[in-house]
C-alpha cells in the first residue's frame, strides 16, 4: 500500500464538500487551509511538517469541512480510512473501543469549532454553550473540549498567565489591616481576567492542582514577606487548600520546604480548608494540619456552617479561626434566623477560643453589627475587593497609619 503522496506548489489536495476517505500527515512542506465564506474563500490556517489534517475522514466519509492546497512542494503520508479500520478491528477490543469513542469525540470537536471558525463569531478555544449543541453530542464535545481547555491551563501556569490576587482582612477592634486572603486569577491573553469558578474545578479534575497549588504556596509566602515590610501591623495571609493537594501525601513536606527556602515564620500564614475537605478525606486531612499546625502555622475553616455535620470538626480537627459564611452575613439583617447563627457562632468560637472571620461584608450596618457582636476581624467589599499584588500594597501604605474605616462607624 502506498501511503506517501507528492504534491506540488498551488496543488490541490482535496477541496471542501467533497468526500473524504483519508487522512494526512506532512513529511515536508507546508498547507493552507481555507473555507468559503460568503462566495470569498478565506484562509484559516497554515500548517508545517508534523501536521495532521484531514483527519475527519477516519471516522467515516464525511465530507471535507475544508480546501487544502499545498504552498510549496510538500511531501504527505497518506492514511487511508480502511487501513485505520483494518488496524482497530484487529487491536485488542477495549484499546479499539477506546480510540473509536476518542475518535468520535475527536469528531463532534472538530465539527463544533470549523462551524465555530466558519461563522467567526467565537474565539474556539472557548467552551461553547451546552444548549447550542445537539443532544446526542453535547457529552463528547464537552469532554474533547475539555482536553484543549487542560491543555491552556497548563499553558498559563506555564507562562505565567496566573496571578494571585489579595483581599484585606481588618481587625474590627483597631480598623487596621492585618492580613488578607490570597485569591488566584488567570490573565487571559484573549478572555482577559478569568475567576477561579471558571478553572479550579478544571484544575482538580485534571490533577493539574497540584502544581498550580504548589506555586499558589510559594507565590503567597513570598508576598507575604514583602507585605511585613510595607507595614507593621501586617500579620498573615491566608491561603486556600484543595483537597485534591492532601491526596499525593507530600503537602506537609513541600510546605516546610518552602518555609525554610523564604526563612517566614510560619505563624504569619493561615491555611484555609473547607468542610467538604474535611468531609472527603479525614484522616489524611487531619495528620496534615496538625502537622502545619505543630509548625507554627494557623488553620480556618471557611465557608463555615454551610456543609454537614459542622460542629463534630471543632474538635475532630485542629481548627483555629472560623470564617463565618457570607450568605449568613448578607442576610442577617433582614433575617432572624441568620442573625441568631451569627450570634451563636461566635459564642461557640469564643467558648472554643478560636478566632472569627466574617466574610462578604458590603454595608456599613454589616460591619456595624460584626464590631457589637465582637467578631474579631472583618473580609469583603466594604473594605476593599481583591487586588493585584502593586495595589494591595499601595492600599497597606494608605492605611499604615491610619484606620481602614472612619472611627464613627
Amino acid at each position: 500500500m502506498n501511503m506517501n503522496q507528492t504534491v506540488k506548489k498551488g496543488e490541490v489536495i482535496f477541496f471542501e464538500g467533497e468526500p473524504g476517505n483519508c487522512a494526512y500527515i506532512i513529511e515536508s512542506g507546508s498547507v493552507e487551509l481555507s473555507i468559503l465564506v460568503d462566495g470569498e474563500q478565506k484562509k484559516i490556517s497554515q500548517i508545517q511538517a508534523g501536521a495532521l489534517f484531514g483527519e475527519m475522514a477516519l471516522i467515516g466519509n464525511h465530507l471535507r469541512t475544508a480546501t487544502a492546497i499545498a504552498v510549496e512542494h510538500t511531501e504527505l503520508i497518506v492514511i487511508p480510512e480502511k487501513y485505520v479500520a483494518e488496524k482497530l478491528e484487529n487491536s485488542d477490543k477495549f484499546v479499539a473501543l477506546l480510540l473509536k469513542i476518542l475518535l468520535q469525540r475527536y469528531l463532534s470537536m472538530r465539527t463544533r469549532l470549523d462551524d465555530v471558525m466558519a461563522k467567526a463569531k467565537t474565539d474556539a478555544n472557548l467552551l461553547v454553550s451546552e444548549s447550542a449543541l445537539p443532544e446526542c453530542s453535547r457529552d463528547t464535545v464537552v469532554a474533547a473540549l475539555q482536553l484543549e481547555a487542560e491543555h491552556n491551563l497548563k499553558h498559563a501556569l506555564e507562562t505565567g498567565q496566573l496571578e494571585l490576587f489579595y483581599q484585606p482582612i481588618i481587625a474590627l477592634d483597631t480598623l487596621q489591616v492585618v492580613g488578607c486572603e490570597s485569591l488566584i486569577r488567570w490573565r487571559h491573553p484573549q478572555r482577559g481576567l478569568v475567576p477561579p469558578v471558571e478553572f479550579i474545578g478544571l484544575a482538580e479534575e485534571s490533577g493539574l492542582i497540584i502544581p498550580i497549588g504548589h506555586w499558589i504556596i510559594q507565590e503567597a509566602i513570598q508576598a507575604c514577606q514583602r507585605f511585613r515590610h510595607k507595614s507593621s501591623h501586617f500579620a498573615f495571609v491566608s491561603i486556600n487548600l484543595s483537597g485534591k493537594q492532601f491526596i499525593p501525601g507530600d503537602l506537609v513536606d513541600y510546605i516546610q520546604g518552602i518555609f525554610q527556602q523564604e526563612q517566614i515564620d510560619p505563624k504569619h500564614i493561615k491555611f484555609e480548608i473547607t468542610e467538604s475537605i474535611l468531609m472527603a478525606n479525614p484522616l489524611d486531612a487531619a495528620a496534615s494540619l496538625e502537622a502545619l499546625q505543630a509548625m507554627g502555622s494557623t488553620i480556618a475553616i471557611d465557608d463555615f456552617g454551610t456543609g454537614y455535620s459542622s460542629l463534630s470538626y471543632l474538635h475532630r480537627f485542629p481548627i483555629d479561626t472560623l470564617k463565618i459564611d457570607k450568605s449568613f452575613v448578607s442576610t442577617m439583617l433582614e433575617n432572624a434566623k441568620s442573625h441568631e447563627i451569627v450570634k451563636s457562632l461566635c459564642i461557640l468560637a469564643k467558648a472554643l477560643v478560636m478566632s472569627i472571620v466574617a466574610e462578604g461584608i458590603e454595608k456599613v450596618e454589616e460591619h456595624q453589627r460584626m464590631r457589637k457582636m465582637g467578631v474579631n476581624y472583618g473580609q469583603g467589599y466594604f473594605y476593599a475587593k481583591p487586588m493585584p499584588e502593586s495595589e494591595f500594597c499601595e492600599y497597606l501604605l494608605k492605611y499604615q497609619s491610619q484606620a481602614v474605616v472612619d472611627v464613627a462607624k
